[in-house]
């Protein structure tokens, strides 16, 4: 059975930080890009292992895991996120 699945939203510009629950499984990330860019995902912080690294042209786009996920074990930390005006839609259960 599932387990809950909640969203959280980030703008560009807000100071990198975790995301959601210490311990979670990435599920989809929805991409909203005025301006072409990238993001950069973590394991817990700044030094944790990289979770997902992805470049996107302007547009909306959504980027579904495969299969159960992608687990942080100690939290999804947004590192980099560059563009203009972007904002993600980050799903975690």
């Amino acid at each position: 059975m599932a387990g809950p699945v909640t969203a959280y939203n980030w703008v560009q510009g807000t100071s990198a930080a975790v995301v959601g629950p210490s311990r979670s499984r990435l599920r989809q990330v929805v991409i909203y890009a005025a301006a072409a860019g990238a993001f950069t995902l973590k394991n817990g912080s700044a030094s944790g292992d990289t979770l997902l690294t992805q470049k996107f042209p302007t547009g909306h786009h959504v980027m579904n895991i495969p299969d159960d996920g992608i687990i942080a074990s100690s939290g999804v930390y947004v590192s980099a996120f560059t563009g203009s005006a972007n904002e993600l839609t980050i799903i975690l259960s």
